[in-house]
């Protein structure tokens, strides 16, 4: 187990993952209207065929917002997963430990602070090369 987090705060940070999960759960079953991923992408295009045709934007930004929903909603489930397995609060890249601070703030964070500097760091430093 995460030796620099204490049981109680695994347990907190455990509740605040389940919390987000189901707020999660629920902006996506509110946004797909009850659909899965699928239908609710091909009722969009649909639309574009039934005389109403919807501006690309709008369908874009949609569908966007649902790929959004649930990479959020794949990195609460792994963080879970990570907690159950015992490796919770352990940067991916380095293996240290992740600031208790940092994961209340952001429970599903997979990063140490100088780790995700680093990767912002190059990720800008390689968008601004391709300009």
């Amino acid at each position: 187990m995460s030796q620099h987090l204490s049981a109680a705060q695994l347990s907190l940070l455990e509740a605040a993952l389940l919390q987000r999960q189901r707020e999660l759960q629920s902006e996506l079953q509110t946004h797909l209207g009850g659909q899965d991923r699928v239908e609710h992408a091909r009722e969009q295009l649909l639309q574009d065929v039934d005389g109403e045709r919807a501006h690309d934007a709008d369908r874009e930004v949609d569908l966007a917002r649902s790929d959004m929903t649930l990479d959020a909603l794949r990195q609460v489930k792994q963080a879970l997963q990570h907690l159950a397995g015992h490796s919770y609060g352990l940067c991916i890249e380095c293996g240290q430990a992740i600031a208790f601070e940092r994961l209340q703030h952001s429970p599903e964070v997979t990063r140490c602070i100088s780790c995700q500097s680093a990767a912002e760091g190059y990720a800008g430093s390689a968008q601004r090369h391709s300009l």
